[in-house]
């Protein structure tokens, strides 16, 4: 029988990044990473959001930081990829200038994509589960119009068309009258 995947909410990826921070102080390392996806959502954007893994783009301390992360796993019967660079091809190749740090100790620094960088990464990934996401990154970025979402977009993934299904996206999202868009903020 298969086990359903664990889930992390913000509070449980602190407590996961306070013991890798601990496994790096032990190991005389440091590191500093960039979340995207479901964690960004999470810790930066939305406090109930849940995720399966933590998408990671490693910028300093990648050996140092894997090997903790398995240890991590290990006591926790996580899979060593709970925290993983599997979503980096993702990531927009222009630099995220409004990443903001989401988690900060001596040893360990986590910054978060910025709402523009998701929100692109989101329309260009375009999945069902990414709705949500969408509709809150539009929110908190303020957006009034599909244009504007759409701007961000392309300015970001430039040589990327729009898929039809993060153009339909859009066309629901700001199809809802402005009231039901900010009601579940």
């Amino acid at each position: 029988m298969n086990r359903p995947a664990p889930t992390f909410d913000r509070d449980r990826l602190i407590r996961l990044f306070d013991e890798l921070s601990q496994e790096l102080r032990d190991g005389r390392a440091t590191a500093q990473v960039y979340v995207i996806g479901g964690a960004a959502m999470s810790l930066g954007f939305s406090r109930d959001r849940r995720t399966e893994d933590v998408d990671a783009r490693i910028d300093h301390g990648h050996a140092a930081l894997l090997q903790a992360t398995r240890r991590v796993a290990r006591r926790h019967g996580l899979k060593d990829s709970w925290l993983n660079e599997q979503a980096t091809a993702a990531i927009p190749r222009t630099p995220d200038g409004q990443a903001r740090t989401l988690y900060s100790s001596a040893f360990l620094t986590i910054t978060g994509a910025s709402a523009r960088h998701l929100l692109a990464m989101k329309l260009n990934a375009a999945r069902g589960k990414d709705v949500h996401d969408i509709e809150i990154l539009t929110r908190t970025l303020d957006l009034r119009s599909k244009g504007e979402a759409v701007a961000i977009y392309q300015a970001l993934f430039p040589d990327t068309p729009l898929k039809k299904a993060a153009d339909e996206i859009l066309d629901a999202c700001f199809a809802r009258p402005e009231d039901d868009r900010y009601s579940d903020i």
